[in-house]
Parts: C-alpha cells; structure tokens; sequence
C-alpha cells in the first residue's frame, strides 16, 4: 500500500472511538506479543481494559485534540496519541501504523504532525518510550532528534523491562 491517498488529522477521540478501538486492540496485541517473546517475566496485559483505559485518558485529555490519526479514505491505518505530564512537557504515546502501510512513511508523517502540535501548543519538552525490539521505531526517533535519557517516573512502562526499554526525549526549543 502506498501513503499517496493518505491523510493526516489532529483530532479529538469524539466520532472515532469505534475505528480507534480496533486500532488500538491491534496495537496491544502486537505489543503484548512483542514483549513477551523478549521479557521471559512478562505474562501478558488485559489487552480489553488497556484500550478502554486510552480511550478514557483521550477523552479527558490535559491537551485539546489529543489524537493525531492517519486515514485513507474511511479507515484509519496509523496513530499517535500527545499527553501531558507537566505545563512544559508532554508524552508521545502509541505510535502504531498498520502492518500493511508499514514502510510508507505514514509514522513520520504522523510524527511531524504531533511534533508541530507539540510545539504549538506550547510544550518546551516531549518524552517516550520505545520497546526493545521496535527498531524500526527506535530508527524514527533518533532521526527526529530524540536522544536517550533515564526513565521518567510517568512512563508508565513494567518495572520489568528495566533498563531494555528505551526512555527518549527532545528538546522543541
């Protein structure tokens, strides 16, 4: 598939919590996969009660219109969530693009849409963090200007994962 028929939105989750909720169970299964096969102490996350939970968090969000999403035509084939943690920093969270628009470039155009939001909605800092095996993940970050750092007490990843999880940030100033 190629990205040419593809739009970038920023949005709020009003009118696409059905379509962002099947996004989102694929997110989490392909996650969850992901992580067991790499941390043998890992058993597995509530895949249901994770994605209500984003939804819940998306639709009380501390930023306007925290959903940035990727369509082709009606189907949504990629997304990018923006939280904040404080008044100057904020969270990239589950940047995920199906597996048939992988390679199109759709992560980065929803990387430069958060980035440009980011920034315009006054944020100094953004904070992420990538699993282990997700290098093509870790590959977007790095060309993006995100550099390594120590965990943030936020990040919300298991105390599991340790120090194989990698905590990013980038500076917007």
């Amino acid at each position: 598939m190629g990205s040419d028929g593809v739009s970038v939105v920023r949005t709020e989750v009003d009118g696409h919590e059905s379509a962002l909720r099947g996004l989102l169970l694929d997110y989490y299964e392909f996650a969850d996969r992901e992580a067991r096969a790499y941390f043998d102490e890992l058993t597995g996350i509530d895949i249901e009660a994770a994605v209500e939970d984003d939804i819940d968090r998306l639709e009380s969000a501390a930023v306007d219109d925290p959903l940035f999403l990727a369509r082709d035509g009606d189907r949504i084939v990629g997304s990018v969530q923006l939280k904040r943690l404080d008044e100057t920093t904020a969270e990239v969270k589950r940047l995920y693009v199906t597996p048939d628009y992988r390679g199109t470039g759709i992560g980065q155009r929803l990387m430069a849409e958060l980035l440009d939001g980011a920034e315009r909605d006054g944020f100094e800092t953004l904070r992420l963090g990538v699993g282990p095996s997700l290098d093509a993940a870790r590959s977007l970050y790095e060309d993006l200007g995100f550099e390594y750092t120590s965990r943030y007490d936020q990040s919300g990843a298991p105390e599991a994962v340790g120090d194989e999880w990698g905590f990013m940030r980038r500076s917007l100033d």
